[in-house]
């Protein structure tokens, strides 16, 4: 299997750039490394580049970050799993007869013939195809989020091609959708633009990288930072999310649903009404329930159950969802006793984000007053984690989040007359 080193060197070399070039474009983007940092990383003596230069890297040399560290070994399931079996067959191989390693090898070969394996490895991975040209959604959707972007860093047409001087960008095509910029140009112009934070950057690249098709939040009028946050929460294999106050909203019902908003602001949701702001909610609440969702781990606080932002009618069809949901295999409903609790965090509602590829590390999102903090340091993330594990030991078990729904349930029919 190739090593990230020896993937580097190839696309390097087939791309046609020196380390010097490199290194003097990823300063550019702002992403500052040396000649010298690029040449240890392509003969291996640096192994450990951080997730913004693996991403610059892909961006400079039109491949992806999973290409370039060796993700094409992941199709069938973990890399790690894979190496581990074929390691335990060689293993059990040891000391056999050469007679019986020659008939071993035969079946090895026949296996790998039939699964359409080359007969033996290849060392190094071929590079793929420089990126395709964008199609016209995705050009659009990149052009509209470039527009928005300059304007909110009062930034002129003039004053963008001055600073990434003459030729770099033809800033009216980009923004018109008439042409898609390199993504390393795209990288400078983030940085130009002031937008610094690591998720809101990949958000935009990943589409600049035609690496997604336009999605609905990539509408021009849904702020970048919701429409990051959406992102990320569409492609997460694993959602943990704690909410004190409200139903969490990938699991409320429309009136439910429209009441919270209301209560919190339809500005809050970057909308300017309560209906398009739920109109935002029923896109994202597909995430829960096509069928490859992720794996939805939600705890509450029982005084989200007790709260009356509805009518009673109201509140007894968003129980009887909750208990829906929370029969769903993918989700994991828990409850944070209101009487004697064992732990409560200082803080508000937030959510940690869990992704499939092996090299991209978690993301928490802290739900503020205005808009949504996305924490991508390791030890903050890390805070997040410590503190929803906690509260998981803490809360109801899946048996006994049915008593409760049930318990609530039973005292708003009894109130309704039921």
């Amino acid at each position: 299997m190739a090593n990230f080193a020896e993937r580097l060197d190839l696309a390097l070399t087939k791309r046609g750039f020196t380390g010097a070039q490199v290194a003097s474009t990823l300063t550019e983007a702002g992403i500052p490394i040396t000649r010298a940092y690029v040449s240890q990383l392509r003969t291996g003596k640096q192994a450990n580049p951080t997730l913004q230069v693996l991403r610059a890297l892909a961006s400079c040399l039109q491949v992806s970050v999973g290409w370039l560290v060796g993700d094409d070994f992941l199709e069938s399931g973990k890399v790690e799993d894979l190496q581990m079996r074929a390691a335990a067959i060689g293993l059990s191989a040891s000391g056999l007869s050469e007679g019986s390693l020659t008939v071993l090898r035969g079946v090895v070969e026949l296996a790998r013939k039939a699964e359409g394996l080359p007969g033996e490895p290849v060392p190094v991975a071929e590079i793929p195809e420089a990126t395709a040209p964008l199609t016209g959604p995705q050009r659009r959707a990149l052009g509209q989020r470039l527009h928005g972007l300059r304007l909110a860093a009062q930034l002129s047409v003039e004053q963008v091609e001055t600073a990434l001087g003459k030729g770099a960008a033809a800033v009216p095509a980009v923004e018109e959708g008439r042409l898609a910029p390199p993504p390393i140009t795209v990288e400078r112009l983030l940085t130009l633009y002031g937008v610094a934070a690591p998720a809101i950057r990949e958000y935009v690249l990943s589409l600049a990288r035609g690496e997604r098709e336009a999605a609905w939040y990539d509408a021009h009028d849904v702020p970048v930072w919701l429409a990051t946050t959406f992102a990320l929460e569409q492609r997460a294999s694993l959602v943990r999310t704690y909410h004190p106050q409200f139903v969490p909203p990938l699991l409320q019902s429309e009136e439910y649903a429209r009441a919270a908003i209301t209560l919190a602001g339809a500005a809050m949701f970057g909308r300017p009404s309560v209906e398009d702001a739920l109109d935002l909610l029923r896109s994202r609440q597909d995430t829960v329930a096509r069928d490859n969702a992720a794996v939805y781990w939600a705890v509450i606080d029982e005084s989200v159950l007790l709260r009356a932002i509805v009518s009673p009618q109201a509140q007894l069809h968003q129980l009887d969802l909750l208990v829906e949901h929370a029969k769903r295999p993918n989700v994991s409903l828990h409850v944070v006793p209101i009487d004697d609790p064992a732990f409560l965090p200082r803080t508000g509602p937030f959510t940690l984000w869990r992704f499939t590829e092996a090299f991209e590390p978690d993301v928490a999102c802290a739900h503020g007053i205005e808009s949504d903090e996305l924490i991508t340091d390791t030890a903050a993330v890390e805070s997040y984690h410590q503190a929803f594990t906690k509260l998981s030991v803490s809360t109801t078990t899946r048996e006994e989040t049915f008593e409760v729904l049930n318990t609530h349930r039973e005292r708003l029919a009894r109130t309704l007359g039921k």
